[in-house]
């Protein structure tokens, strides 16, 4: 039941032609990126042993990790509800022979996969542009592999309290600007020792490269994404079930 629902989710989303912003965002990231290691080039590459895949990384996640990642994952929640908000779709489903805790964890579910994609093409772009422009130190495998699972992991609070944001709102646009208000506060975060706390952070912290982000214990850092992502999926789920059918 499950598989079958999150296949008609995926099915819903590919008349909305979701695969533009998946490859757009990581596109002008890598590209705006690039061009700001190729200007700044001398000062980034100003010690020996200096590594332009790591360098290069640090310029095209600066804001892809603090705002184009959160606020992305933002527009995906939205577009996940955004036909069901049409027409008494909220209606239907919640009369269809499906629980609402199966409907929540494929809207959700769905949020992440299509993260994850948009990460992958992140990194497919990063390879290539770097080839293009010919950085020919070696390829830190294990730590673009490492930063793109732990900030993936990083947007899953994210993703459940935007997906109960865009449930409750009908509007496409509030939901979206509430996430870039609060995405604008993760500057905060970076000087606050709390700010590893803050979901909206917590995508950014995870992406940076070790001498860029503020986490100093990697298996802390996971613990307490665990641990939020069980609070806020615990509370926005049950909340979720618990909702009327005035949608």
């Amino acid at each position: 039941m499950f598989r079958d629902y999150l296949m008609f989710e995926w099915f819903k989303l590919k008349r909305q032609k979701i695969w533009i912003l998946l490859m757009v965002v990581p596109f002008i990231s890598v590209i705006l990126g690039l061009a700001s290691f190729l200007g700044n080039y001398d000062v980034l590459m100003d010690e020996k042993g200096d590594n332009g895949w790591l360098e290069s990384w640090t310029q095209i996640t600066l804001f892809y990790g603090m705002l184009l990642l959160p606020i992305s994952s933002g527009i995906y929640a939205a577009m996940v509800c955004r036909t069901d908000h049409l027409n008494g779709g909220w209606k239907l489903q919640f009369s269809l022979p499906i629980s609402k805790g199966t409907i929540y964890l494929s809207k959700l579910t769905i949020i992440l996969l299509l993260i994850l994609l948009m990460q992958l093409f992140l990194v497919l772009f990063y390879l290539i542009g770097g080839t293009i422009i010919h950085i020919d130190n070696p390829i830190p495998v294990t730590f673009i592999l490492s930063a793109i699972l732990l900030s993936w992991l990083g947007t899953f609070s994210l993703s459940a309290i935007q997906l109960w944001l865009s449930f409750k709102i009908k509007s496409f646009g509030i939901p979206l600007g509430i996430n870039i208000f609060l995405s604008f506060l993760v500057f905060a975060a970076y000087t606050s020792k709390w700010g590893m706390l803050y979901p909206w952070a917590q995508p950014s912290f995870a992406i940076s490269t070790p001498d860029e982000s503020p986490i100093q214990s990697y298996p802390m850092f996971v613990g307490v994404v665990f641990i939020t992502f069980l609070i806020f999926v615990t509370i926005t789920s049950f909340r979720f079930k618990r909702a009327d059918l005035e949608n």
